[in-house]
């Protein structure tokens, strides 16, 4: 690659180069079925952000799965510190995305034997974003906190997909997804947090969103905590929107403006205390 440095670089098959110019054949069943797991984390230049945390949620995703054998982290560490070398340097940070899929199969369910899971990684240019989001509620998808899938992050992206193209087409920045419950569950990529008196509250699990890193962050602070959201404790209390590369504050939800907002400059001040940043200040909320 040459001229102005690039935004994005993968790594497939033994291969550095630009996402595009990489191919996974077409028997994979993570192109074909979502069979596979995926992890997206924050790189910068003193290494990566909560890697461990990241690093046992993989780890638990391909269990669930079954995928074997699971990916070596020793490995992809060095190929990660490698594509951040090679793009990340000129850029300071990067969103870096581990994929894991069963590999090639045959046509059908039935999982193949020996399994040879395949690996790629995917590393783009980013800025963290706090900057305020409008929102609808999705009424063409759903969370289900019963369902195996929604505990971990597999290929199958299509809900969240459908979500997003609702909110674009209702001029807004995203979507909250509703659980089987009728509570809020997340948005389509982020958890959803939102503020009562001094406390933040989250959904819990059983509203089938995904135990999201920065959200098993923010749960560890006094005075956070797991609770069923409805629509008038958001508007009322206002909320973020918080995954590992974002922390929007929800300034609107279905054309109604929240009554109070977190400035994006604490968001940001929160974001950099989640990701471990200890000589962040911590920001005076509300």
């Amino acid at each position: 690659m040459s001229g102005s440095p690039a935004e994005s670089l993968a790594w497939f098959g033994g291969r550095w180069d630009q996402p595009q110019r990489l191919a996974v054949p077409l028997d994979d069943r993570g192109l074909n079925l979502a069979d596979g797991v995926f992890e997206t984390l924050l790189w910068r230049p003193d290494g990566p952000v909560l890697w461990p945390q990241h690093w046992q949620r993989l780890q638990r995703g391909c269990a669930l799965l079954g995928l074997e054998p699971e990916p070596s982290a020793a490995r992809i560490q060095a190929l990660a510190a490698e594509g951040f070398r090679r793009l990340g340097s000129a850029r300071g940070q990067v969103a870096l995305r581990i994929t894991v899929s069963r590999g090639s199969g045959e046509r059908g369910l039935a999982i193949p034997q020996p399994q040879q899971p395949r690996l790629w990684l995917q590393l783009h240019a980013v800025t963290p974003c706090f900057a305020p989001v409008d929102v609808i509620t999705s009424r063409l998808a759903r969370r289900h906190g019963d369902s195996a899938s929604s505990r971990c992050k597999t290929l199958n992206y299509t809900d969240a997909v459908i979500a997003r193209r609702e909110a674009r087409m209702a001029a807004a920045d995203d979507a909250l997804l509703l659980s089987s419950t009728g509570h809020y569950a997340c948005a389509t990529a982020a958890n959803l947090w939102i503020r009562r008196g001094m406390d933040w509250l989250t959904p819990g699990l059983d509203q089938g969103c995904l135990p999201g890193i920065m959200r098993g962050q923010l749960l560890q602070r006094p005075g956070s905590h797991e609770r069923p959201v409805s629509r008038q404790a958001l508007l009322a209390g206002g909320g973020i929107l918080l995954n590992s590369v974002s922390c929007r504050p929800i300034r609107s939800l279905d054309g109604q403006a929240t009554r109070r907002q977190l400035d994006p400059q604490d968001a940001g001040q929160l974001f950099a205390r989640l990701c471990g940043d200890d000589q962040c200040i911590a920001p005076e909320i509300y």
